[in-house]
């Protein structure tokens, strides 16, 4: 399914590409003749309008995301069932060359501004530019493929809420042990209901609620991450830094102080929490032996010389 999903996606956003600005314009080159002409200010950052959070918000942003994307628990899942590491290295590759398909959205998008403009609802820029161009049989490909693209990822994301809350929070006790499969089932459920219900309450909510969930979880990566590397962290140290980087990220969001001075508050958080722990680990260093620390793969692979 999720080899169909990219495949319609890429042929799909390829199709639209070329149909698009030909069908309106008379190709690419002349409507991004027409966007540098008329609107140069779009093609800059930080972007236009009052919404705009400025440069350092976007540079900040896009650094934490990055990062934060490599500990995300869908991408976890991934980690613990690839076959081997060589996977995951050509897939880190590979997703670099995929990025670059966002550019046709965007570019879509700001064709939209100059055929629907003033359009209430910008999620329907690119389903009305494809509507009123494209004939009924290609509109229904495009219509398949934008529905795989959002059902492939969210049922990741719903598969691995569910399991986390089945196995880990409901399932823990030993009355609720036997049911971990059923309340995992329930919980996945309820999670897609709710996220279908604020879809069309209030689609808002969901980018949000996105970008907190990366300045929260942002806070596992010196736990995830940086205790690969520096294996004497402790677990104090480990737990006050987590602790100390979720209460700064929580206060700054909950007080309307996101960003601050213009950065995004999951960094700030994840800059104290380092702070913290390197503080706590130093004060209280780890004590486990030598033999219980974690080996590199390397260290392990070539027997020491005699």
């Amino acid at each position: 399914m999720s080899i169909l999903k990219d495949s319609l996606v890429i042929i799909t956003l390829l199709v639209v590409f070329i149909y698009v600005p030909v069908d309106y314009f008379g190709g690419l080159g002349p409507m991004l003749d027409r966007l540098v002409t008329e609107r140069p200010e779009w093609l800059v950052l930080p972007g236009q309008g009052k919404e705009s959070l400025g440069m350092l918000w976007f540079a900040t942003t896009g650094l934490l995301n990055g990062v934060v994307y490599t500990i995300f628990p869908t991408t976890v899942a991934g980690y613990l069932g690839a076959k081997n590491p060589g996977v995951l290295r050509r897939n880190a590759i590979i997703m670099l060359f995929y990025q670059v398909l966002l550019f046709v959205p965007i570019l879509l998008a700001l064709a939209a501004l100059f055929v629907v403009p003033g359009l209430e609802d910008s999620n329907l820029a690119m389903f009305k530019l494809v509507v009123d161009s494209m004939p009924a049989w290609l509109v229904g490909l495009v219509g398949v493929a934008g529905a795989l693209s959002s059902i492939v990822p969210m049922a990741v994301f719903m598969l691995v809420i569910g399991t986390m809350w089945g196995r880990s929070v409901l399932g823990v006790h030993p009355r609720t042990a036997p049911h971990q499969k059923q309340l995992s089932q329930l919980v996945t459920f309820l999670v897609g209901l709710v996220a279908l219900v604020f879809t069309f309450i209030s689609p808002s909510t969901l980018v949000q609620l996105s970008v907190l969930s990366y300045q929260g979880l942002a806070q596992l990566l010196p736990v995830v991450l940086i205790s690969l590397l520096w294996k004497r962290m402790s677990t104090a140290g480990a737990a006050s830094g987590l602790a100390a980087g979720v209460i700064v990220v929580a206060v700054l969001v909950v007080t309307g102080n996101d960003p601050w001075l213009g950065i995004n508050v999951g960094l700030l958080g994840l800059a104290v929490n380092i702070l913290v722990n390197l503080a706590v680990t130093l004060a209280r260093p780890a004590t486990a032996p030598p033999e219980r620390l974690a080996m590199d793969e390397l260290s392990e692979a070539v027997p020491p010389r005699a």
